[in-house]
């Protein structure tokens, strides 16, 4: 593919958007972005090598990303900044870089009378700043480099944390397995509809089904289960969504049919719009819930498929 043998010329100058037209946002903007984040601090090497997102994460790649680009909309290239939270106050933002209105463009067929700017504080210590640019023009003054070399200080300022204080930061890393079982890093405000014993329980049928499944619990919202066989994960557990577990099981395409799963937790679904793989969706909220179906034995035969030579399949 293009984006894998010289992605800083697709990203710039050749990438075509998601429906196959040309881009009409200015290249320009992601050369001289990129050369002066690299330039500011100390990052991995830039990651172009995606079909529609260029990414600069930290140093160290597991403490997370610093700066996305969405390339792949025909008029608007959209920058994404993580920072510590409150590097920045939305108001002065908006004011300082003085984006106008999509609608104050004439000459885009885009329309909007929304900020350009966006700034929210997200879960966790992140705070996530998000601009929508056309023209080298319209960023290319000094406001603009000031707020980018003020969010790499602010995104520095997380990572030195992180070094500091790896528990306060980050807990998921340090606490593992305690922290998916503990009822903290859900969305404020939402009612938890589950027991902590559900999903103790259907970790439990996991490692039952797969006696040789290594579960990495450094994530900070999926216990993700590998198993001999498969590089990507196996079973995938989302644990902090406050409506029900999330469990989505990957293995060989076109192994199980819909009327099998019919039956197993509360929802279910079938996602086989990948060309090898098939996911298995499932949701549970209560202990009954993994009784149904017969959720054990389909662990089994599933957990069984991946280890099946290709021939077999």
């Amino acid at each position: 593919m293009p984006w894998e043998v010289d992605g800083r010329r697709w990203h710039t100058q050749d990438r075509v958007g998601r429906k196959g037209e040309p881009c009409r946002w200015d290249g320009r903007i992601l050369d001289r972005l990129v050369d002066h984040i690299q330039g500011l601090g100390e990052f991995s090497l830039v990651d172009w090598n995606s079909r529609t997102v260029v990414e600069i994460s930290a140093a160290k790649k597991s403490d997370g990303w610093f700066f996305h680009a969405v390339t792949g909309n025909e008029w608007l290239l959209d920058l994404k900044f993580r920072v510590a939270k409150r590097t920045f106050s939305r108001e002065r933002l908006v004011a300082a870089l003085d984006l106008k209105p999509l609608n104050d463009l004439p000459d885009l067929p885009v329309y909007g009378s929304e900020p350009r700017v966006k700034c929210k504080n997200l879960r966790g210590p992140w705070q996530e700043v998000q601009l929508r640019v056309h023209s080298l023009d319209e960023i290319d003054s000094p406001e603009f480099w000031k707020f980018v070399d003020e969010a790499v200080a602010g995104f520095q300022k997380f990572t030195v944390r992180v070094q500091e204080s790896p528990d306060e930061i980050m807990p998921w890393k340090v606490l593992g397995r305690k922290w998916h079982l503990a009822r903290k890093g859900f969305p404020p405000g939402k009612k938890i509809a589950w027991e902590t014993e559900v999903l103790e329980e259907l970790c439990e049928l996991l490692s039952e089904a797969a006696p040789g499944g290594q579960f990495l619990w450094n994530n900070q919202q999926v216990v993700n289960v590998f198993v001999p066989g498969q590089s990507e994960a196996w079973a995938s557990i989302y644990t902090k969504r406050p409506a029900a577990i999330d469990l989505a099981l990957t293995g060989p395409k076109g192994r199980f049919a819909l009327g099998r799963i019919a039956n197993l937790g509360i929802e279910r679904g079938l996602q086989g719009d990948r060309n090898e793989k098939d996911q298995v969706k499932l949701k549970f909220c209560t202990l009954e819930d993994l009784q149904r179906g017969e959720l054990r034995e389909f662990l089994r035969e599933h957990v069984a498929s991946v280890a099946e030579p290709v021939t077999a399949r």
